[in-house]
């Protein structure tokens, strides 16, 4: 069978997990139905044996995940507008616009990324399945900037653990109702699905998930101030959530902003820059994508202190 296989050791951080959930935190950028699909399909072995999702893990268990070839992707290459930060045989990294969602999924029904992906790029990585070739971590529809793809399984691979492992480093721009007292601060808030509302994410959950931003003020105007972000932890939403939280929610989010003037026609969230190593050189590099016209014409209109 034409396929990709990604391999894990138990440690003493998983031991007593079910194995669902040490592949759902290890495979970040792999939806948890479908883990559920592989190991139900007897694509995932656990010292060489099928087992079940609720298998509690043991140290020095060898987990092997076999990645079946995706069969050819029914999904539409469109000429959507891309620009490319740097591209090679390995990634390609893009400046997301925009607006646009990264993958297919539920309820999105407008070309995505992955539609432009597909007709710019001759090879994608096929990890992600069927509906995200080459997708190793997502930004928000809203959020514009710096996103890496992976062009083969071998550097999808690399990605991915790096990712998990935290040595991925990324920076976004977001301008925040309000001037915090403090010019630089740690956010740590576990955050998870909200109880009463799943399409939200928040501190008051059943999931909470360990998060953690730090930040630092880069401008300050009459009623907003321009914060830098540096996500710790990779958690849906995890910037927007935080800076709510902590009383300064980010201008044009309808989700976490409530009562709040608007003065943009999207949440003021930019992936400013990504850097990690490369998964074949494994030199570090560094990508920047400037601010978009949209949100600097936001900036230009406030008045600085």
């Amino acid at each position: 069978m034409d396929s990709s296989l990604w391999q894990f050791i138990v440690d003493d951080s998983n031991y007593g997990k079910r194995l669902d959930k040490v592949l759902s935190e290890n495979l970040t950028d792999i939806s948890r139905a479908y883990i559920a699909k592989l190991i139900k399909e007897g694509y995932v072995l656990c010292n060489n044996k099928n087992t079940k999702a609720s298998y509690q893990v043991k140290k020095s268990d060898k987990i092997r995940v076999i990645f079946p070839k995706p069969q050819v992707t029914y999904l539409e290459p469109i000429a959507i507008p891309l620009e490319f930060l740097y591209e090679d045989q390995d990634i390609a990294v893009v400046n997301k616009p925009p607006f646009v969602s990264v993958h297919h999924g539920s309820g999105i029904k407008t070309p995505t990324l992955v539609n432009g992906l597909l007709y710019h790029c001759k090879n994608l990585s096929g990890i992600g399945g069927v509906l995200r070739p080459g997708i190793v971590h997502r930004l928000d529809k809203e959020t514009s900037g710096v996103l890496v793809v992976a062009k083969n399984d071998i550097a999808h691979q690399n990605l991915t653990e790096q990712f998990a492992k935290r040595k991925v480093e990324k920076t976004y721009l977001a301008l925040v109702h309000g001037v915090p007292k403090r010019m630089q601060g740690v956010i740590e808030h576990s955050i998870g699905r909200d109880k009463k509302n799943r399409t939200k994410i928040s501190n008051n959950t059943n999931s909470p998930k360990s998060a953690t931003t730090q930040w630092t003020v880069k401008k300050i105007f009459k009623e907003y101030s321009l914060l830098e972000a540096v996500p710790l932890t990779g958690r849906t939403h995890q910037i927007r959530v935080h800076f709510s939280l902590l009383g300064y929610p980010i201008v044009g989010d309808k989700i976490y902003t409530k009562k709040r003037k608007n003065i943009s026609l999207r949440h003021f969230l930019h992936a400013e820059s990504l850097s990690f190593l490369h998964p074949t050189t494994m030199k570090r590099v560094k990508f920047f994508a400037n601010l978009p016209k949209d949100l600097d014409d936001v900036l230009k209109g406030l008045k600085s202190l």
